[in-house]
């Protein structure tokens, strides 16, 4: 331990004595303590781990809602144009459901409008001349 043809210290005996005296004062932890303790962090993991169970199946539920939600336009018949087919350039409104007599067409627009559509009694959409 000590060496008498080492120089003495204060340094060196101060660490000394803090050793000694925490050594002394030093016990075992009791094991109530312990076990309390991982139960805890025990506890702590199983709350992670469902709340991460949880946003997954949530994110989930979202994505596979908002993929399935996502319908496909509808696509237009590959019949060929008729006749009196508005030019490429022009603008038709798709079918509504009308209230009107069946017999009589409707009229769409301010008259002398270009873009004025009439629903025909078949549903058929068509454009007046300008």
């Amino acid at each position: 331990m000590f060496d008498p043809q080492e120089p003495q210290d204060p340094l060196r005996e101060m660490f000394r004595q803090a050793a000694a005296a925490g050594q002394s004062h030093a016990r075992a932890v009791p094991v109530a303590r312990i076990a309390e303790r991982a139960r805890r962090a025990h506890r702590r993991r199983v709350a992670v781990a469902a709340g991460a169970a949880c946003l997954l199946f949530a994110g989930g539920g979202v994505t596979a809602a908002a993929l399935l939600s996502d319908a496909p336009a509808p696509v237009a018949p590959a019949t060929s144009p008729s006749p009196d087919a508005p030019s490429p350039g022009e603008t038709t409104l798709p079918p509504r459901s009308s209230t009107t007599s069946p017999t009589s067409p409707t009229r769409e627009g301010t008259p002398g409008d270009p873009s004025a559509t009439a629903t025909q009694p078949s549903g058929r959409v068509t454009t007046s001349p300008p």
